[in-house]
């Protein structure tokens, strides 16, 4: 757990009223791994940021209040709000969902022809180097660029609530974001 404040000392009354709560975090996220209380003051206006980290997702929240407590209560409730939609979520969709491993596929000896009967060299082939799984749970394409933007990507793979279908959404470099829907063919 880590609170720290980006002006000066966090207050010890603030300290006593959040470490209790961020700790029943533990309640909804079993694979807890890193608990963050970012406080910042501007014209008596306090803001508090909650992070709540598992290994293959960020919860983040972020209000302001005039009372530092208040501006803390705020961001815990709208934090263990996703904490507590998460955990429903993985409970009802942990029989419906699959993860496919890879197999690796026999590579078969081709010899690329160019036509008049002399073989080319072969081009050196794509490696993979690493394979991740990633749980793609339905939602918005709205909610998985902010799951993008949470987690720091470029590009986050999700399932389209509205079709069921596996869709990509990505930041632009000019800007915004894009949404790939693949359709096969």
């Amino acid at each position: 757990m880590d609170i720290r404040s980006k002006g000066g000392v966090v207050p010890q009354y603030f300290l006593d009223h959040a470490e209790p709560r961020l700790r029943n975090l533990n309640q909804y996220l079993d694979r807890l791994q890193e608990v963050r209380v970012v406080l910042s003051e501007k014209r008596g206006t306090y803001t508090v940021e909650v992070t709540a980290d598992e290994p293959r997702h960020v919860f983040r929240s972020e209000k302001a209040d005039g009372d530092i407590l208040k501006a803390f209560d705020d961001a815990y409730e709208a934090l263990e709000k996703q904490a507590r939609r998460h955990k429903r979520r993985a409970h009802d969709h942990a029989n419906k969902q699959s993860v496919r491993q890879l197999s690796p596929v026999p590579e078969a000896e081709v010899i690329p022809n160019n036509g008049d009967g002399s073989a080319e060299a072969e081009a050196p082939k794509p490696e993979i180097v690493r394979v991740k799984t990633h749980a793609v749970k339905p939602m918005a394409p709205e909610e998985a660029a902010m799951q993008m933007e949470m987690v720091g990507h470029d590009f986050y793979v999700f399932t389209d609530a509205r079709t069921d279908a596996v869709a990509v959404v990505y930041r632009r470099k000019s800007g915004g974001y894009g949404l790939i829907e693949p359709s096969v063919q």
